[in-house]
């Protein structure tokens, strides 16, 4: 039987498996990611990041799976974990992930792994949403959501307080919510209130995976909703279950996702 190893790593409790395939062949498809995703019978993730070939000692193609297998364009989190263990295994300051969405120069600095998510999309047909309309005012069942992309399709719902947020039952509405019909890719969907010191706390449904302890493509599209409505400045904290998280929304208009990684442990899986 053949051994494929694999390293499993988290940003604020956000868990990957990471498959370094510029050496190893692994035949990898829905069936294979769901399997090993599991907790239960496999390892257990939120999103499997593989880690393809290349011929540039800088530049890394990394494809990003949610859980229930689909593909996904952007994992922030995902990225600076990839990133982390790349920079580390090939004495580097900086390098460059490429995903099937955009290339992500990541950096590290102290303890802090930073990758630069690119610039957000607000047209509706980039989201994409199934018809024209306001992006920043869409109708979701009783809520109201701030939509764009960031790599991947997201929905910001800003709640009225704290613990208004807090008593969110978000096993219920996420599901609901991601599939909407105005969703012709699915979305995540970010539940988000303005704390007493201006800090942003948010919980999040993770499209393809359900709750997870933090997301950061959903910590980008937070930031930039909430500074488009006047609710933040254009640099900020992000508060979330797992932990904070770091944001800028640059004057070039891309947006930088800044915070810890951790690698948890690695081992070998028979395929």
């Amino acid at each position: 039987m053949l051994k494929i190893p694999f390293i499993k790593m988290h940003g604020l409790g956000n868990d990957f498996i990471i498959f370094d395939n510029i050496k190893n062949s692994i035949i990898h498809d829905s069936k294979f990611i769901n399997k090993i995703s599991n907790r239960r019978i496999g390892i257990g993730c939120d999103q499997v990041l593989i880690i393809e070939n290349t011929n540039n000692a800088k530049n890394f193609k990394v494809k990003m799976y949610n859980s229930d297998g689909s593909e996904t364009g952007a994992c922030g989190n995902g990225t600076r974990c990839v990133a982390d263990y790349l920079m580390k295994k090939n004495d580097l300051n900086s390098l460059i992930i490429k995903s099937i969405s955009n290339d992500l120069f990541c950096s590290k600095t102290d303890n802090l792994v930073t990758v630069n998510m690119g610039v957000p999309k607000f047209s509706w047909n980039e989201i994409p949403l199934s018809k024209e309309q306001d992006t920043h005012h869409v109708k979701l069942d009783e809520f109201e959501a701030f939509c764009l992309s960031i790599g991947n399709p997201h929905a910001v719902i800003f709640i009225n307080n704290s613990e208004e947020l807090e008593n969110l039952n978000i096993n219920s509405i996420g599901p609901r919510l991601e599939k909407h019909s105005i969703f012709p890719e699915f979305a995540n969907i970010e539940f988000v209130s303005v704390l007493e010191d201006k800090s942003l706390r948010m919980r999040v449904w993770e499209r393809g995976v359900g709750i997870t302890s933090a997301c950061g493509s959903g910590a980008c599209a937070t930031l930039v909703a909430a500074s488009s409505l006047n609710k933040s400045t254009r640099e900020n904290k992000v508060v979330l279950d797992g932990g904070d998280l770091f944001i800028k929304w640059l004057d070039n208009r891309s947006v930088t996702l800044s915070g810890d990684t951790e690698r948890v442990f690695e081992g070998f899986i028979g395929e």
